[in-house]
């Protein structure tokens, strides 16, 4: 899709044209393997399982790999000349091997050896993404998510879930390998016990509730919301779409039970919708201190009215009662916020939404006065306890880039209560936002238009699955792309469309 050279380029570049995987032979692999350490190979055999002949087949091959291998230095061994890579490569039916393999190599990261086959490591980073964990290509979804997983926990954290799942399921101490550094084959072998499943290439029919419990018990938040919002996406897929205008022509009994899904917006009291539009900045004196990180001052953000226009315009027909405020200062943000948080519970409000304008860098976003406010506090004022059963949309427009490159009318947005809340990200961490300086964002002008067209069919977070689509598929006339990203710990569906009256 081409746009308009007047939009300004996220850093998030689309899959490179240069990278050619083709001139990788199958009599390559051997070397390949031979190259690779036991560590990796485990990492990297774990990523190109498909389906449960693929499991089944590493899975016994890495174990007995494993046991050779046995010692202190055991992660530190070249690995065993097994050719476990070779084998599942000369079986793959659709010739994908390659592409898969060359995919699962940049997420473990193995460097050396893509560079030994040719590659450009540039390239690599701009087709796959490896550190991305929501982006996949033929790796399979829910094996990223793990394998980053196993990256990130601690030792400790690691050998509490062995033990976990130890002790809830009896067969699990029988498993043989007894070190914590592998935890790739603790997870092969509780998928071949059908323990837990990944299921389908899209991750349809997967489970594993007894990880998701682990990892929220322990607080190892950004994976058990990971895994959740995983969880509830494959569901959806798998169930019957519903909607409420579907509804109404179902029986009454099977409606008021259908709806016991649904978050019941009340049509006299939708919610507030508070818009905290920053489009000029400026440096408060005897603060030099705090502005000693920015490269120069924060360029004011033309274009953000074409976004107040269109939010206020969609929001407000369906119902909602739409907030402006202009310019806040880093101190005000938090505290409009909680005085809105106020208003929602004292006037029995169905929901609140609260939208941010502004520049930001990874985590945080600009108050007027250019001090930033981290969003796990704008979170923490959203979240008060006296919402806790009410439904909070947070939508950021701005960047999560600490780029500050790139001039032009092509602009960037630059530098446990939490539950049912939402949030809608312009762009996922590491990265700038696009903004046209006339006609707005394209992340805020693409959610309102599918917001109007889509209200009454869809729930709010499958929306927004389209808007990640339709935002991440633009390009601009010098190649500028962008990801945006969702979290979510809503409980229920929520639809921007009065449910009292089913």
């Amino acid at each position: 899709m081409s746009v308009s050279k007047d939009l300004a380029h996220d850093a998030l570049p689309r899959a490179s044209a240069k990278l050619s995987v083709s001139s990788i032979s199958i009599d390559d692999l051997h070397l390949l393997e031979k190259d690779l350490l036991f560590h990796e190979k485990v990492s990297v055999c774990f990523l190109l399982c498909r389906e449960n002949r693929d499991i089944s087949f590493i899975q016994q091959e890495l174990n007995l790999e494993f046991r050779v291998h046995r010692g202190r230095a055991i992660g530190h061994q070249r690995a065993f000349d097994k050719s476990i890579i070779t084998t599942w490569a000369r079986n793959d039916a659709d010739s994908k091997w390659r592409e898969h393999l060359v995919e699962a190599l940049a997420i473990v990261k193995c460097n050396r050896v893509l560079k030994k086959l040719g590659f450009d490591l540039q390239d690599i980073q701009e087709t796959y993404h490896p550190l991305i964990d929501e982006f996949f290509v033929h790796v399979h979804p829910i094996l990223k998510i793990l394998f980053r997983m196993c990256e990130k926990m601690t030792s400790l954290e690691t050998r509490k879930l062995i033990q976990h799942m130890r002790n809830r399921y009896d067969n699990c101490g029988d498993f043989e390998v007894d070190s914590e550094k592998f935890m790739e084959l603790h997870l092969l072998n509780w998928i071949s016990m059908r323990i837990i499943s990944i299921g389908d290439e899209k991750g349809i029919g997967s489970y594993f509730d007894e990880i998701i419990a682990f990892l929220k018990v322990n607080e190892i938040d950004e994976f058990w919301e990971k895994l959740k919002r995983f969880t509830a996406i494959a569901s959806d897929a798998n169930l019957e779409e519903r909607s409420p205008g579907r509804m109404k022509k179902g029986s009454p009994g099977k409606e008021r039970k259908d709806l016991e899904d649904f978050f019941h917006m009340n049509s006299g009291n939708m919610g507030y919708v508070l818009v905290i539009n920053q489009k000029n900045f400026h440096k408060e004196s005897g603060r030099e201190i705090d502005y000693c990180f920015l490269n120069g001052d924060l360029e004011t953000r033309y274009g953000t009215d074409s976004d107040v226009k269109s939010i206020r315009e969609t929001f407000s027909a369906f119902g909602f009662n739409v907030i402006v405020k202009d310019d806040l200062r880093s101190d005000e943000i938090i505290c409009s916020i909680e005085e809105f948080v106020g208003k929602t519970e004292e006037e029995s409000q169905s929901s609140l939404v609260v939208v941010i304008l502004s520049h930001g860098f990874q985590g945080s976003v600009y108050g007027s006065n250019s001090i930033p406010v981290e969003v796990r506090e704008i979170k923490d004022a959203l979240c008060d306890e006296r919402l806790s059963d009410k439904p909070k949309i947070l939508i950021i427009q701005a960047c999560q880039s600490n780029d500050d490159s790139g001039k032009g009318k092509l602009a960037r947005d630059g530098p446990s209560r939490m539950g049912n809340l939402i949030t809608a990200w312009s762009t996922v961490e590491g990265y700038t936002s696009i903004r046209h300086t006339i006609e707005g964002t394209w992340f805020i002008q693409t959610l309102c238009a599918k917001l109007s067209e889509f209200h009454e069919k869809e729930h709010f977070y499958d929306i927004l699955t389209k808007v990640h689509a339709e935002v991440a598929d633009k390009e601009g006339d010098s190649g500028e792309t962008m990801q945006p990203k969702i979290d979510s710990t809503l409980k229920k569906k929520l639809y921007l469309y009065p449910m009292n009256n089913f």
